[in-house]
């Protein structure tokens, strides 16, 4: 199937908004300017495999030389005449294309010596129908993009020639092009209309994130009993929604930003999660699960800004392909450079999930970022050393059992001045709050240990708990 097709059935069949396709960009439209394109050089001689020749030439030259000349340059393809973004303005200058043809002024030969002799006849045959003595003529201050012109009298040609002052004794040849203007100034108009098109989907997705932040943060206040089981529910849902990188890598292995396909992947798995563990039935009250439902949402939406971007960055690639393939100009490395496409695929999907995580996700402390580095559980009782590094008070004490006196992390010496007067009460009362069945796990594990410590593995064995009477020993 070919791309131009493939192209109009997604943008069709894959659910975009309506205000989406409208700003899409138009395959078959720019197509049919390259073909317009394609006869005007035709029509002054320069068919696709004599400009080839050209641009072979001048690649050539590109790579052999070191000196910064066009001598030896018989062409030169001019996307724009100035930058093509006003940095002061933010905003792109129309697009001028170029074709410029280095000439002899006197005898209207091709400065090429290098060129075969069909393809400098014709160049010289087309330097001879504009009329070169008869043309409008205008002075070089030293730069092909010079825009100030001295008008003569009865142009006979279809081109513009301009004297050389940075070659003497040469001219350059102006071929007359307009399918090239239409091409890139409706290109580029298009990829003006995508950045728009994206700028305005991140302000609405923001609300929608924002409003949705909201609503969690009160579904999931511990200060309500209430919350405890829906809370817990939310945190499952996070950590597996974060385990899962949906959007972008969070391992060592994968830490790249992910295309639509393994996007769409990770989202359905995700799902699966989801409706694996029976957090659904956790979350039965209607505005659980109709935020649970808004955050799927949101998630697919991401995905389906990541598909739309893709698509049409594809379209992009495609058609500079196509333009150059038809013309021989040699454009596809050069107009992205001068004109940035939005990349929805990085920009607007790594927008939203920056945002999903520090409005929805920061809500709900997940344990991973308050675990002990030394037994990877829940810090309870938590110690900070001098040099700042926390520990829970049982690895802490291991340590210093151990005769460890270096923090695993920095190496300063600072386990064994610790006592009790660097417990975190603070961090303590926050764990207590927001990870109660958790904490309640680790001090029934650490008083078991503790008994364990004192009288041995029959201790464990025979379940010997006695509460926090043995604790003041850990």
């Amino acid at each position: 199937m070919k791309f131009g097709h493939a192209f109009k059935q997604s943008l069709r069949n894959e659910g975009f908004p309506a205000e989406w396709v409208d700003s899409a960009i138009s395959y078959s439209q720019l197509k049919k300017c390259i073909n317009r394109l394609t006869d005007e050089l035709r029509q002054v001689g320069l068919d696709p495999e004599t400009l080839s020749k050209l641009l072979k030439h001048v690649e050539d030259y590109n790579a052999s030389t070191t000196q910064d000349d066009d001598q030896e340059r018989p062409f030169e393809y001019i996307l724009n005449s100035d930058d093509a973004t006003d940095v002061s303005h933010k905003t792109r200058k129309p697009f001028h294309p170029k074709l410029l043809f280095y000439v002899n002024e006197i005898t209207g030969e091709v400065t090429s010596a290098k060129l075969d002799e069909e393809t400098n006849q014709k160049l010289q045959m087309l330097a001879v129908e504009t009329g070169m003595t008869q043309l409008r003529v205008t002075e070089d201050t030293g730069s092909l993009q010079s825009s100030d012109s001295l008008d003569l009298p009865s142009p006979t040609g279809p081109g513009q020639v301009k004297t050389s002052k940075h070659r003497p004794g040469y001219r350059t040849v102006e071929i007359p092009l307009n399918s090239d203007t239409e091409f890139f100034t409706r290109l580029s108009t298009e990829v003006s209309g995508l950045e728009k098109l994206q700028e305005r989907e991140g302000k609405r997705m923001h609300s929608q994130i924002e409003e949705l932040g909201k609503q969690i943060a009160i579904m999931t206040n511990p200060d309500k009993k209430s919350n405890r089981k829906t809370l817990a529910a939310w945190r499952q849902v996070f950590q597996m929604y974060i385990e899962e990188g949906i959007f972008f890598g969070n391992t060592e292995v994968d830490h790249r930003s992910h295309d639509s396909d393994k996007a769409m992947q990770r989202l359905a798995e995700f799902s699966n999660k989801v409706a694996r563990a029976g957090v659904v039935e956790k979350l039965q009250k209607t505005n659980n699960l109709r935020a649970l439902n808004m955050f799927m949402h949101i998630n697919r939406e991401i995905l389906q800004g990541l598909r739309f971007g893709e698509i049409n960055h594809s379209a992009m690639v495609k058609i500079l392909k196509k333009f150059d393939k038809r013309t021989a100009l040699g454009v596809k490395q050069t107009f992205p450079r001068q004109v940035e496409y939005p990349e929805f695929s990085e920009h607007l999907a790594k927008a939203v999930c920056a945002e999903v995580n520090t409005v929805i996700l920061s809500n709900i402390p997940q344990i991973d970022d308050y675990s002990c580095p030394m037994c990877m559980e829940i810090k309870w009782r938590p110690v900070k050393l001098r040099c700042d590094h926390i520990f829970c008070i049982r690895c802490l004490i291991v340590m210093q059992n151990n005769k460890q006196h270096n923090c695993p992390f920095c190496r300063e010496p600072t386990v064994f001045d610790a006592n009790s007067d660097n417990l975190d009460h603070e961090m303590a009362a926050f764990l207590k709050k927001w990870f109660p069945d958790e904490v309640k796990t680790k001090q029934r594990y650490n008083e078991l240990m503790a008994g364990v410590d004192q009288y041995g593995e029959v201790y464990a064995s025979q379940k010997f708990l006695r509460g926090g009477s043995l604790w003041h020993m850990v």
